[in-house]
């Protein structure tokens, strides 16, 4: 249908189904070129080689074709789980989860932009995080309907399954920004591989020959950070003793930046907000900054190391297997650490997406964060460490993002416990 009132005749024919598509497709392009918040109407419309007149009839806004593309996103990712054959506990039922996990990260290639912006999208769009949660439930409830059988009870089978598909989006990014700095040590038939291993492991327990594969492939190589990384760090590590008001001045400024760039995104952000928001002089900033990169980097380091000295601080016990409570109170903990950092993390992966440096930045960090992971895994003696690694450390990406209660915390326990330790 058009909208009101740029037509006399409402209906769309086959012509302007051409249109709006070409408009949604010139969409999805931009957004994946500029990130949500640089992207406008006008770039849309040049690209789709079309007027504002007739992107107006069909879209009131860039929000409103955002929306749009979320809901193709949904339907096909629904109409997937509704393709989904009976997940069983034997290698059937693995290989239609592997069919399952495809499909998934075809719809995840074709829509990456999609993916991309949604974080910056749901911060400033009300309608974007509702609707998304609304799809989340309904694929549950249709993945579950496909379960044959399970020895989970009732009461935790739905937040293991909401966990486990939540985790599926961050597994392909998670690898995705791996495989930029490594591109051939995350071949995407090796991460599908051991994300079904994970999900039948996780539903239906270790099982010899069903979801045990070993790996496919090399260890992956450890990555490096970039100069500009190791600069943000030396000028963070090696910051000269200031004074009281020198101190002040710092804290008002890295406070204001992590609000402005939560706030605007790393692209919409400038140094003229930043220094008015700290109540401070251009000058100010540049006694600390260098410029709005070097402030990122900042606050990034920061932010990644407590994530990181959270992520070391996981239990063990004998045999590496870290006990169920122990688990649980380093959960807890983990949880708290990642909620309050989590924002200054997101902006700095979504300015990666346009930033090349950015990204080999934001490769290093998770790839330093999977080795920790591959730690702890390796000594379980089944599988592919490596990779399930990626799949643990996007697995507590998607816990940590904010507050969660105590039954998503006990799911999350259960997936690492059976998923990714094989108990």
């Amino acid at each position: 249908m058009r909208r009101a009132p740029f037509s006399d005749n409402p209906r769309v024919g086959a012509r302007g189904q051409r249109t709006q598509q070409r408009i949604l497709d010139a969409a999805l392009q931009v957004f994946g070129e500029q990130g949500y918040h640089q992207s406008g109407i006008a770039h849309i419309t040049s690209v789709a080689g079309c007027s504002r007149a007739s992107f107006y009839q069909y879209f009131a806004s860039k929000e409103d074709v955002f929306r749009h593309l979320t809901g193709q996103v949904a339907r096909q990712l629904g109409a997937s789980t509704e393709a989904l054959g009976p997940v069983t506990a034997d290698a059937d039922g693995w290989r239609a989860v592997r069919v399952w996990v495809g499909r998934y990260a075809d719809t995840y290639e074709r829509y990456e932009p999609v993916f991309d912006a949604f974080p910056a999208a749901a911060e400033s769009d009300d309608a974007v995080a509702p609707g998304a949660a609304r799809v989340a439930e309904r694929n549950v409830a249709r993945f579950r309907a496909k379960l044959a059988t399970t020895d989970l009870p009732a009461r935790s089978l739905d937040p293991v399954v909401g966990l486990l598909l939540a985790c599926v989006t961050r597994v392909l990014e998670t690898a995705r920004i791996l495989r930029s700095a490594a591109p051939d040590a995350y071949p995407a038939d090796r991460v599908e591989d051991a994300l079904t291993g994970v999900a039948h492991r996780t539903l239906f327990g270790l099982r010899a020959g069903v979801n045990d594969h070993p790996p496919a492939g090399p260890r992956p190589p450890a990555l490096a950070f970039g100069r500009a990384m190791r600069d943000a760090v030396e000028r963070t590590d090696g910051a000269p003793e200031r004074t009281a008001a020198g101190r002040r001045t710092l804290t008002a400024l890295e406070e204001a930046g992590r609000d402005v760039f939560v706030a605007r995104g790393y692209h919409g952000t400038r140094i003229d907000d930043v220094v008015a928001a700290a109540g401070v002089s251009h000058g100010a900033f540049y006694r600390y900054f260098t410029g709005k990169d070097h402030l990122a980097y900042v606050l990034a380091v920061r932010a990644i190391r407590h994530v990181s000295s959270a992520l070391t601080d996981i239990p063990e016990t004998a045999g590496n297997v870290p006990d169920r409570a122990a688990l649980r109170r380093w959960l807890r903990r983990y949880n708290a650490t990642q909620a309050t950092e989590a924002a200054m993390i997101r902006v700095w992966a979504d300015a990666a997406h346009q930033d090349a440096a950015l990204r080999r930045d934001s490769a290093a960090a998770l790839d330093w964060g999977r080795r920790e992971m591959a730690r702890v895994l390796r000594p379980r003696g089944f599988g592919d460490a490596d990779i399930d690694a990626v799949i643990m450390l996007a697995l507590l990406s998607v816990f940590g993002t904010h507050p969660r209660p105590p039954v998503t915390t006990d799911a999350a326990v259960h997936v690492i416990e059976r998923g990714l330790l094989g108990r």
